[in-house]
């Protein structure tokens, strides 16, 4: 009998090739007599772990290789982003020593002036006005500022707005209810609340009494609107007694000589 010398099985001596793996078998069949399983699979055993440490050593190459690449980025990175942070601080200082360096206006304090002696005065400091209304129902306060949004004693940059809160008297005033009201209550109620007012009349059975006005009550108005009311009348036409013609012959013939004369 041979022994394969590759897988060990048992082959015929006449044998050339293994029957199991194909591998070539020597024509002296004593080499291959006294070989055993267990020599063949410690060479297997062996070569397996050669292979395995190969790759193991391999596989650590390229990890230490892209460790290395890695480690290069991040520091370029980091080198990056530094010089970033100290041109940007650097950028900053700059500014903020430009605007200390510019901010030598000192705000006059105008609160209490008219608008145009605020304006004035402001402009005379090289800065920019604007106006902001505010109704007020306080008259000594309109027209005056009393209000502005940089301190008297700050110091702010050249042509820097400074905004003034000026008084302004509320304008709109609230349309009473007159309606059914007696013409003459209804007018000093509209009177009383500085309401323009125009009459119109109406036939009705009732005299002087405010059957309807042009604008709700309750709404607000400016004090150039007119509210329209209108007024109940009586007709006057009932109370003028008929007289017959047939009755009064000579006042027509009256009249009819008066129109040939005129004629």
């Amino acid at each position: 009998m041979i022994y394969c010398p590759k897988c060990g099985i048992k082959n015929d001596e006449d044998s050339l090739f293994c029957k199991r793996c194909g591998f070539p078998l020597d024509e002296n069949p004593e080499n291959y007599n006294e070989p055993s399983t267990k020599k063949h699979k410690e060479k297997r055993l062996k070569a397996k772990t050669k292979t395995k440490n190969k790759t193991k050593i391999k596989y650590k190459n390229n990890n230490e290789k892209q460790k290395g690449k890695m480690s290069f980025f991040q520091s370029f990175m980091m080198l990056f982003f530094i010089l970033l942070s100290i041109c940007a601080l650097g950028a900053a200082a700059f500014l903020g020593y430009y605007i200390y360096q510019n901010q030598n206006i000192v705000v006059p304090n105008v609160i209490g002036y008219t608008y145009e002696d605020a304006e004035r005065t402001l402009k005379e400091a090289k800065l920019q006005v604007q106006m902001i209304e505010k109704i007020t129902q306080d008259e000594t306060e309109v027209g005056l500022v009393i209000k502005q949004n940089k301190k008297a004693g700050s110091k702010v940059m050249e042509n820097t707005v400074i905004k003034l809160t000026v008084g302004v008297l509320d304008t709109k005033i609230t349309v009473p209810d007159v309606e059914d009201l007696p013409l003459d209550e209804a007018l000093k109620l509209l009177n009383k609340n500085n309401i323009k007012y125009e009459i119109k009349y109406e036939t009705s059975d009732e005299e002087n009494i405010v059957l309807k006005q042009s604008i709700k009550a309750g709404k607000k108005i400016e004090n150039t609107e007119t509210v329209i009311i209108t007024v109940s009348k009586k007709d006057e036409t009932e109370n003028i007694p008929q007289t017959d013609i047939e009755e009064n012959p000579e006042n027509t013939t009256n009249d009819n000589q008066t129109s040939d004369i005129s004629n």
